[in-house]
């Protein structure tokens, strides 16, 4: 099953990412493709393999679960900017652009770093649970850093989806409204992966489920976004979302 969810939410990244490419050519929305093209990216070091075989390079101490959350940390701080521009949400702008937005950042960074310092992660792992399974202090840690991971994702989808469900809930058109309830499912799957960093191994799966699912809506909503202006903009309109 965790396979599945692994190559799966990289399949629709890269597909959701190659639709893309012949706008990112003509100069259209090209932070949109960036922000698609961390998402692939983090999705593709998610996986064992590929993520094995880079942190294998690096030495093998599970440096790229860090480089890993500073990707993310990167595509949800772009995403965030880009959806509350999008939607006109100006406050929710200043509190991810502020002073506010920047000391999550910088708290979120140094907390993940710092516990992987205090951590033993030696031998290359994409699942956290292989290094909590070591126990000692990797199993008290390892709960705390999951959730430390999360903390900016959560802190950026709390300031959307106040703006996200005023979009789902205007007369917008349908698929811009459908947008928004996409990525807004998506900010709430981040949200609930804090507390869920802290269940029973046995939950493992369900933990999982739902990070994936956070991946998924912000992607596919941000498709939807992207293309609900496409159609708009061909048919003269209003302006690409």
């Amino acid at each position: 099953m965790m396979a599945v969810l692994e190559w799966g939410t990289l399949v629709v990244c890269c597909t959701v990412l190659l639709l893309r490419v012949p706008d990112a050519v003509r100069g259209r929305n090209r932070t949109v493709f960036g922000i698609l093209l961390l998402a692939t990216l983090c999705s593709l070091l998610a996986v064992a393999g590929p993520y094995e075989a880079i942190d294998g390079v690096l030495g093998g101490w599970n440096l790229t679960h860090l480089i890993l959350r500073y990707l993310v940390f990167t595509t949800v701080l772009l995403a965030g900017l880009r959806i509350t521009r999008g939607l006109s949400a100006t406050r929710g702008y200043k509190l991810i652009a502020g002073r506010t937005g920047r000391w999550a950042l910088g708290t979120s960074c140094v907390a993940v770093a710092a516990l992987v310092l205090l951590m033993d992660t030696r031998g290359s792992s994409a699942d956290l649970d292989a290094l909590a399974g070591r126990g000692g202090r990797n199993a008290v840690l390892a709960p705390f850093y999951a959730a430390a991971a999360r903390s900016y994702p959560a802190f950026v989808s709390l300031i959307l989806m106040g703006p996200l469900l005023s979009a789902y809930r205007s007369r917008l058109p349908r698929l811009v409204r459908a947008a928004a309830l996409v990525t807004l499912l998506g900010a709430l799957a981040v949200v609930v992966s804090i507390p869920a960093s802290f269940a029973p191994p046995d939950w493992a799966l369900g933990q999982h489920v739902v990070n994936y699912s956070a991946v998924l809506g912000y992607v596919l909503g941000l498709a939807l976004f992207w293309f609900s202006g496409l159609i708009a903009s061909k048919s003269g309109t209003a302006n690409a979302t």
